[in-house]
């Protein structure tokens, strides 16, 4: 395997597949919910107006059929002139609340897709450890809110074979390769026979001495 295979996987799929379906029906739950309020919104803008059809409370109140006194109005008034809420009011309210999911579900995307470009720096990476300005560089972001994010996807479980460093070393560490993984995935310590420089190189990959040059070769660890 060549050093620096953009291949080599640090994703948790199982994960990722797990993020991708809980996504999908944040979606497609969002989506029935915005149109069916989305419906009964345009459902109240086009329904014909027969308010003055009924015969409400202020109708009987002004009624020359039925005799009240002005005391007897008065205390029917309060209740005969209560109105039915309405259902636009209600539609447009609920609408809000139903578009939730479908923020929930693009937040899981965007985090997908993240997990995905991170993993590609972390492939291709000749060392290891990929530090704060690499990732910078890469990701032409600043370094403090690239490693905000990958915070949070560590602590959701979104890679594997590899680390964040610890607080205060801003850098993510590829795992070091043992000898029941697949080849290439993790990293091994190679001592360079010529200038006696240690190196972190691919396992079972060739490599060269970052010092003199010297040709290496990465060794998988034994258990």
């Amino acid at each position: 395997m060549a050093v620096g295979d953009a291949s080599i996987r640090y994703l948790n799929l199982d994960r990722i597949e797990k993020e991708a379906k809980s996504a999908k029906k944040f979606m497609k739950w969002g989506c029935v919910l915005v149109c069916f309020f989305g419906i009964g919104i345009l459902g109240s803008l086009f329904k014909i107006n027969d308010e003055n059809k009924k015969f409400t409370g202020n109708d009987i109140l002004s009624s020359s059929d039925v005799k009240l006194t002005e005391e007897e109005k008065a205390m029917l008034a309060p209740y005969l002139e209560k109105k039915e809420t309405n259902p636009l009011y209600m539609s447009c309210i609920l609408l809000i609340p139903s578009a939730i999911p479908i923020l929930i579900s693009r937040k899981k995307f965007r985090e997908i897709a993240s997990a995905r470009r991170y993993e590609t720096i972390f492939g291709s990476d000749t060392d290891g450890i990929i530090t704060a300005d690499e990732l910078s560089t890469q990701l032409k972001r600043p370094s403090s809110k690239i490693f905000t994010e990958l915070k949070d996807l560590f602590a959701k479980g979104y890679f594997q074979n590899c680390s964040l460093g610890k607080e205060g070393d801003t850098c993510v560490k590829i795992d070091n390769a043992l000898g029941n993984e697949v080849l290439g995935t993790g990293f091994v310590e190679v001592t360079c026979k010529n200038c006696g420089a240690t190196n972190r190189i691919r396992a079972d990959s060739h490599g060269k001495c970052s010092y003199c040059g010297n040709p290496l070769y990465g060794k998988i660890q034994e258990e």
